[in-house]
């Protein structure tokens, strides 16, 4: 019996489909990547419309590509088929009758028979879907949920609701914005397609290996230069692919192996790879889609959080790239050869114009265009560029390729993105929300700095196996109205919880980026999660700073934000060596905690703290230069000795 139930407790085995299903997957592929193209630069649509037809290719997409359990037959592959057929028709009548959806009252306009069962199909689907593509973690909070909204009313006291029926639910969740078709599923319709299609079109024409050229022209020829060129190459691809893990998956399938070859431990070289790939989230211009998803929540201008998130992106890529530094000089780890590094010059001039796609993403967006018409920019001109050299012309078998993958590659995201949406109706519906403010407030005595390190361990905690979207759209429903009560603004808020959002991707026991590290690296996930939640030390500290010192998120005077940012630098520089324990030579324990302690206060943008704490750390580093130095007299005295 428990071997016959374990299915739910498994995810799904995902795989591209064979045969005439293929056939319909390449379809309904290329008829969504057109259709995605066409809204996004000439399209005009009503937010539930669009998402309605997004989901209506997704969904089915999503069944026919996750199997049912890992162990599949002929009896459950034909349940998929069945499945996807019968969501594929309850989003086609939506379609057909949209006008008149569009025209309804809600709570006033009775529903159809139809109309319900449509809506349950749809609603069941997804749930289902999240078993197969997310695992148990999301779908058990996801029928605490659904459990909640339908016997709370028996609870008494402050977590108590009133009743909600099975009907009003349904209409919630499937015939308004409030649920399955909310802000989640339009952003990952709009936004997050667009700019994955850019992703892929960007690494087609050729310019994931000029980048990859680029960082090692940089710094191949440095300490520890292959594992730098991993920090530098992991990072730009998480930007714009938006998920840590397809991000190691990628570009960690090369980076890793190499590494290992270098004489980095397979832990460490996972680490790197892991962390680095997280960090694309907060890293601009792109930041992945959650940064879009929090100016749909808050509001706030994609690019006015791209810009706040520049000092903190640059400080969190320092904090992994001097442990790089420090652990290569530890281990004498030298750069790479100098036949295996490309020369700068000869790189540059034969793949310059790949910074044009860039530069006209970043543009469009400065100029106010929409991100999905900058999206649609980006990838038209580098279409155009790819016809530079014949052996990256994009040809139209490439685009077909180019959309399948898309799709493929979204449907987890787009379910997890559905599911956060009917969390969210169910926290909208119950008035979760203020009711979690309470515990917070009773839990933390409404201390700002105890409320935020529960707000940080929640993010964890629901990021155990969930992509980084549906980790910030919960904790930005739940837990941001707590902390704007309590005083904070709504830009440093939501930027706090989308900062662990990201992490709860590396964080043990149950970190996706980690785990999928361990399988190209062959090393323990749960040791590569803590190596590289040391690595991505500045990602833990930096968003408690900002939310008390602005200067940190580029806001205040120019003086104040050079200041701030030289001595956080230094922080940073100092707290690497403090947590690799070497700085010229190994250190000694006084020395590893001064400096530890005397970085977190230099990244605490105040004169008078930052100068104490910058003498400390002058100090050991001249002491402990002038200590290799020493050394390396009496060495060389041995020598001529001997």
């Amino acid at each position: 019996m428990k071997k016959r139930l374990s299915f739910l407790f498994q995810e799904g085995l995902r795989e591209k489909p064979n045969g005439v299903f293929f056939v319909i997957f390449t379809i309904i592929s290329i008829s969504l990547s057109v259709f995605e193209l066409w809204l996004g630069s000439v399209g005009n649509m009503s937010p539930y419309a669009y998402a309605v037809v997004f989901l209506t290719g997704i969904l089915p997409v999503s069944f026919i590509t996750t199997r049912f359990s890992k162990t599949s037959t002929p009896v459950l592959v034909a349940i998929d088929y069945i499945l996807a057929f019968l969501v594929m028709g309850a989003g086609l009548h939506f379609i057909l009758k949209m006008d008149v959806l569009l025209s309804r009252i809600s709570g006033v306009d009775p529903l159809s028979l139809l109309d319900i069962m449509s809506g349950i199909i749809i609603l069941v689907a997804v749930l289902e879907l999240t078993r197969r593509t997310l695992g148990f973690g999301l779908t058990l909070i996801l029928l605490v949920g659904l459990g909640y909204t339908f016997f709370g009313h028996y609870i008494s006291g402050t977590f108590g609701h009133r009743l909600i029926t099975i009907d009003h639910f349904i209409e919630e969740m499937v015939f308004t914005t409030n649920g399955i078709f909310g802000a989640p599923v339009q952003v990952a319709a709009t936004y997050a397609f667009l700019f994955i299609m850019f992703g892929h079109f960007f690494q087609k024409a050729g310019a994931g290996q000029f980048i990859f050229d680029i960082c090692a022209a940089f710094m191949g020829k440095k300490v520890g230069g292959l594992a730098k060129v991993a920090v530098a190459s992991a990072g730009i691809f998480g930007s714009i692919s938006g998920s840590p893990s397809s991000d190691v998956a990628t570009t960690g399938s090369i980076n890793i192996p190499m590494m290992k070859k270098r004489g980095y431990s397979p832990v460490f070289a996972g680490a790197v790879e892991a962390a680095a790939a997280t960090g694309g989230t907060i890293l601009p211009p792109i930041m992945g889609s959650v940064a879009f998803l929090m100016a749909e929540f808050t509001g706030i201008r994609y690019v006015d959080i791209a810009v706040a998130s520049v000092l903190s992106a640059i400080l969190y890529y320092l904090g992994i790239y001097f442990q790089v530094h420090f652990r290569s000089l530890k281990l004498n780890l030298v750069g790479l050869p100098e036949n295996e590094i490309p020369r700068f010059s000869t790189t540059f001039k034969n793949g310059f114009y790949y910074i044009l796609p860039v530069i006209a993403l970043v543009w469009a967006m400065l100029s106010g265009f929409t991100p999905s018409l900058a999206a649609c920019i980006g990838i038209a001109v580098t279409f155009l560029l790819s016809f530079v050299r014949r052996s990256t012309w994009i040809t139209w078998r490439h685009i077909i390729d180019i959309f399948t993958d898309i799709v493929y590659s979204i449907a987890p995201l787009t379910v997890a993105c559905a599911t956060a949406g009917v969390i969210i109706g169910v926290i909208n519906l119950t008035g979760m929300a203020g009711k979690m403010t309470s515990l917070i407030f009773t839990m933390t005595g409404g201390n700002l700095l105890l409320s935020l390190i529960v707000s940080a361990v929640i993010c964890v905690i629901l990021g155990m196996g969930m992509p980084t979207a549906s980790v910030y759209v919960l904790v930005a429903a739940l837990v941001s109205p707590a902390l704007i009560q309590l005083g904070m603004d709504l830009l440093p808020t939501h930027l706090f919880l989308l900062f662990f959002s990201a992490l709860s991707a590396i964080t043990p026991p149950v970190g996706v980026a980690a785990f999928t590290a361990s399988g190209i690296a062959n090393a323990n996930p749960i040791a590569i999660g803590f190596q590289a939640s040391k690595l991505a030390f500045v990602g833990f500290i930096i968003p408690f700073m900002f939310v008390f010192q602005p200067s940190l998120l580029l806001q205040g005077s120019i003086v104040e934000i050079v200041f701030t940012a030289i001595t956080a630098v230094i922080g940073v520089y100092a707290l690497a060596a403090g947590y690799e324990n070497y700085l010229f030579n190994s250190l000694n324990v006084w020395k590893r905690i001064a400096l530890i302690f005397a970085g977190i206060a230099m990244i605490y943008p105040s004169f008078i703290i930052n100068i104490a704490a910058g003498t400390v750390i002058i100090s050991i580093v001249i002491n402990d230069y002038l200590a290799k130095k020493k050394n390396l007299v009496i060495n060389s005295q041995v020598i001529e000795f001997e």
